[in-house]
């Protein structure tokens, strides 16, 4: 087995790519996720994170990308679930609500949810886990885990029976940051997600476009490209995203590790 690479950007919407990823000045009726379809595959949707948006715009994001109609999208999961951790039959019918036209498109790849550091495996934590999943289980569900005690039999057991994906990441590794994995949970689909290693900004507070500011260097990308050949072989689909998305270093690795790959 050996599984089809898809690439993708977390994010496409960031004033410090204008000139360069996008053009500047822009052409007019510039489109930039149209543009961003024409070199990836599929592209994560942060802003869903912070908000819920109405079904016109996610109608919106269908239409700017039908010349390519296999682009397609992951979208983050909101804040109340991850972060707030209040997960409820209203919440979820509004979230679910917003989907609609991907899933009527074939353009939802899945959901990504995306847990911060503070989230740490506990009994407790493990049994609202287990709810939210079963909230959205008729949905291919990616769960991000920054603290390592996620790397836990009882949760990579627990997700293989139900199909949910491991998301292996690459961060700094600081206390108990989790490391860099190649596990694989789902029977036919991979995460991994490429967040930068800036060490001395990654809990500093010093906002999102610092934490992110990273350019990965051709060792580094070759390391990542091994554990790209580890986990294809376990899986029919590999989705890699670029989170280092400060000044465009996601789009430029993407394309560099891309490349890198076609070479081994």
């Amino acid at each position: 087995m050996s599984a089809a690479l898809y690439f993708g950007t977390a994010g496409w919407s960031y004033a410090d790519w204008e000139g360069r990823v996008y053009p500047r000045p822009r052409p007019a009726r510039f489109n930039p996720l149209f543009f961003l379809s024409r070199l990836f595959e599929f592209v994560e949707v942060n802003m869903t994170f912070y908000t819920i948006p109405p079904r016109s715009l996610v109608q919106g994001w269908v239409d700017k990308t039908r010349m390519c109609p296999d682009f397609s999208f992951w979208i983050k999961a909101h804040q109340s679930f991850t972060h707030e951790r209040r997960a409820g039959n209203e919440s979820t019918r509004r979230f679910q609500a917003c989907l609609l036209p991907l899933r009527r498109s074939g353009r939802l790849a899945g959901l990504l949810f995306q847990f911060p550091y503070s989230f740490t495996f506990s009994s407790a934590s493990f049994s609202y886990l287990q709810s939210l999943a079963g909230d959205f289980c008729e949905y291919p569900c990616a769960f991000e885990f920054r603290h390592r005690s996620w790397h836990h039999p009882d949760l990579l057991e627990y997700l293989g029976a139900v199909n949910g994906i491991w998301v292996n990441i690459d961060q700094p590794v600081i206390s108990h940051s989790l490391p860099l994995t190649a596990t694989r949970t789902h029977a036919e689909i991979s995460y991994l997600r490429l967040h930068g290693r800036n060490y001395p900004s990654w809990f500093a507070d010093r906002g999102r476009d610092e934490r992110y500011n990273y350019d990965y260097s051709a060792g580094e990308l070759q390391q990542l490209a091994r554990t790209v050949l580890t986990l294809r072989e376990k899986v029919q689909s590999l989705y890699i995203s670029g989170n280092n998305h400060y000044k465009g270093n996601a789009v430029k690795n993407l394309l560099s590790l891309k490349e890198l790959l076609k070479k081994i």
